[in-house]
């Protein structure tokens, strides 16, 4: 049994999902009155377990783009691709290093030395573990205008259609309608991302911006979202 020499395999379940409902770690010990190191342990137990709860899918239209967050400070930058098919479900998540920008780039190499960029070592990932566990071959892939996902969908699912989406802040910008209702009235054709990143971004802490919860440990934030991938798919109702 999965469960065999576990003295308190009673808060698998509730730890569970506290975790996947936006609390932390220590906040989650203090509501089921035990330590955190437990806590930890079950975390790390349960990603374990979930790998085996991933099934292989089939969904004709996806969506994939990629979320930011930081590791430990925002001189170290993490993106976080994701792919969702219409119904909301996430069938895949990765996780790479990238290069601070803008006026962080220079402290970051001051004070942790150079980054890697592993922006398309992450996607990669994501593109070899989708064609693995997609059961049909997608008919349409749908992203932002990032050029490297045209090379690496035309590598990986070369009978797909890629659809590239530009963002609508840029176009609605040119028109000076950014700030007025007419804005809501426009059609989103990544409306189904766009909703699991806000949902991530609430549901997973070390993701919330403007916290003091942070990942310090990357494969831990893989192990976080996997898990979540599950919570997703299975619990929530779309």
């Amino acid at each position: 049994s999965s469960l065999y020499c576990q003295k308190k395999p009673f808060l698998n379940s509730p730890i569970f999902n506290l975790l996947m409902s936006g609390n932390t770690q220590r906040r989650t010990a203090r509501l089921l009155n035990c330590s955190k190191t437990t806590v930890e342990r079950k975390f790390l137990w349960l990603s374990l377990v979930s790998i085996k709860q991933i099934k292989n899918c089939s969904s004709l239209h996806l969506q994939i783009d990629e979320l930011e967050t930081i590791e430990h400070t925002k001189l170290k930058p993490v993106t976080v691709p994701i792919c969702v098919n219409a119904d909301y479900q996430i069938l895949g998540v990765s996780v790479g290093k990238i290069k601070a920008k803008g006026h962080l780039s220079e402290i970051s190499v001051r004070k942790y030395g150079a980054r890697d960029d592993e922006r398309e070592k992450a996607l990669t990932e994501l593109l070899e573990k989708l064609r693995k566990t997609l059961v049909i071959q997608p008919l349409t892939i749908t992203t932002d205008a990032l050029p490297l996902y045209k090379t690496l969908i035309k590598r990986y699912f070369p009978e797909a259609r890629h659809i590239v989406v530009v963002s609508k802040d840029l176009v609605k910008k040119k028109k000076e309608l950014i700030y007025t209702v007419e804005r809501k009235r426009i059609f989103d054709p990544l409306f189904a991302l766009n909703q699991r990143f806000a949902m991530l971004r609430s549901d997973v802490r070390r993701l919330t911006r403007r916290s003091w919860c942070t990942t310090k440990k990357i494969e831990n934030l893989r192990k976080h979202l996997e898990l979540y991938q599950i919570y997703n798919n299975q619990q929530l109702k779309f």
